[in-house]
């Protein structure tokens, strides 16, 4: 069976504990996934005013998880999407520090070789040069595709993969203009953590995408909603179809780890990830007797 193993996004430690959670926390979080029956983790640094933090800290929570059995399978450095938030910041060498520094952090989660950025909603003035000029707008895309080319630079240069993580209006846009730019780049280090809950408020063919991106998913963030709002709503709360996802994520080849996330109230959290974990793998035995038949 492909789908052997579930996880927690970081989602999990920040519906405990907020977003200026600590090492010490993430490291209380990661025995209650386990308790309710999960295998993987996801580390993130989410403040830069973090970073220092998790310098220190880094081999503490590793050593946590792995005596709890626990596998890394993506680290997230969220406050990076800084970086790509506004046409001032693409600037190819704009944050290549602390990428450095992140890289020499994701170093200790062995056997976690992925990277992950998200890229969030672009900050732009629609009355500026940069969104009423054609030129402009081609020089933003211009040095998009410079910035991540360095920054895949440095990234594969320690043998780890690059993952972005797609937010609703973002500066790489939709799925089909980061295949584009995948293909324009020609990294096979160059993927997506593919998040459920905002390819759906951005309104994709969320069950098809497996197919569209032909190899490229290098993990997941497992979020349902309406498709109305960019939340991350129980799994089964909402309208994604599940089961026709999870099916095509199989006959496309992806073998990771399903990682849940959900945000929610810290009381209800072990609640709404146990139900999401026992939703998906009621939906994965389901298929798997399905094709037993």
């Amino acid at each position: 069976m492909r789908f052997s193993v579930f996880g927690i996004s970081p989602a999990f430690v920040l519906s405990l504990y907020g977003q200026g959670f600590s090492v010490e926390n993430f490291c209380e979080a990661l025995p209650r996934a386990k308790r309710l029956g999960f295998s993987a983790y996801q580390p993130e640094i989410f403040h830069e005013a973090s970073l220092p933090g998790w310098v220190r800290g880094a081999h503490q929570v590793h050593r946590t998880a792995g005596d709890l059995g626990l596998v890394p399978t993506q680290f997230v450095a969220h406050f990076m999407l800084e970086w790509f938030a506004s046409p001032e910041r693409l600037g190819p060498c704009g944050g290549l520090d602390e990428l450095k520094a992140v890289v020499d952090v994701v170093q200790v989660f062995s056997p976690c070789r992925v990277l992950t950025i998200p890229a969030g909603q672009f900050q732009v003035e629609w009355d500026s040069p940069a969104a009423t000029s054609e030129a402009a707008w081609r020089d933003t895309q211009r040095r998009l595709i410079e910035k991540i080319r360095r920054y895949l630079e440095v990234v594969s240069g320690a043998e780890l993969k690059l993952a972005f993580e797609i937010m609703p209006f973002s500066v790489i846009g939709g799925i089909r203009r980061f295949l584009a730019i995948c293909d324009e780049i020609g990294s096979p280090d160059l993927g997506l953590n593919f998040d459920t809950g905002h390819a759906w408020a951005c309104r994709e063919l969320v069950p098809l995408l497996p197919f569209e991106l032909e190899g490229r998913i290098l993990g997941t963030h497992l979020g349902d909603n309406r498709s109305t709002d960019n939340v991350k709503m129980a799994l089964g709360h909402g309208t994604i179809p599940w089961g026709p996802l999870l099916r095509n994520l199989h006959a496309a080849g992806y073998t990771g780890s399903l990682d849940i996330e959900i945000g929610c109230p810290a009381g209800e959290v072990e609640h709404h990830y146990r139900q999401g974990l026992e939703h998906l793998q009621a939906l994965v035995d389901t298929r798997k007797e399905t094709a037993c038949e």
